[in-house]
């Protein structure tokens, strides 16, 4: 049998990508993928420029690493909602649950939050189409979502890809609202709002 025990090594090893990883998002959020450096990144890291190249090749990589880990952060936010468990919340108050973790997931992380709206404002275009790329996988995520929903006869009859379409330039401008510093908005109530809005269309 293999230990999943991680060593000293290995959980030092990961704390300090992950202090990479949130020095870069923090880069990104202030100066935009294309003014950020590798410089400006180890700087906020306090790392050499060796430690550096020692978990990331580029700063394109790091860029990446950063929206892989934000996907998947999400996807383990979103999930199937159950209907066979009696002892199981109502599925609108699972879909509710779902939906406020998503959005404090991203509303905390501002930095993270302000990297996800820089699509479209950046004059990298390979920056910018991974942007696009996390949204069309994030979309991909809701669609199957509404599939799931429409399965378990919680949604009528609609159609997923559009319906997700929406669903998600609802969210970004959302997200825009929220991470306004004059803003005194709770995740709570953006999502009773937001769910009011969205899905009052497609639910039962």
């Amino acid at each position: 049998m293999v230990s999943t025990t991680l060593d000293a090594g290995d959980r030092a090893k990961l704390e300090r990508r992950r202090q990479i990883l949130a020095a870069a998002k923090a880069v990104f959020a202030d100066a935009g993928y294309h003014g950020a450096s590798i410089h400006a990144i180890i700087e906020r890291a306090q790392i050499a420029r060796g430690t550096f190249y020692l978990y990331f090749a580029s700063k394109a990589a790091v860029f990446d690493s950063i929206l892989d880990q934000a996907l998947a952060d999400l996807r383990a936010r979103i999930h199937r909602i159950e209907v066979d468990d009696p002892s199981a919340a109502p599925p609108q108050v699972q879909l509710r649950e779902q939906v406020v973790a998503t959005m404090t997931y991203i509303v905390q992380d501002r930095p993270l939050a302000t990297l996800l709206l820089s699509a479209g404002n950046t004059p990298d275009v390979e920056a910018a189409e991974r942007i696009e790329q996390f949204y069309r996988e994030m979309r991909d995520l809701l669609k199957r979502a509404l599939e799931s929903g429409l399965e378990i006869g919680l949604l009528r009859k609609c159609h997923p890809a559009l319906v997700s379409a929406a669903l998600l330039g609802l969210i970004r401008g959302v997200i825009e609202e929220l991470v306004r510093e004059d803003n005194a908005l709770t995740v709570e109530d953006v999502v009773s709002e937001m769910l009011m809005v969205a899905l009052r269309g497609v639910l039962k």
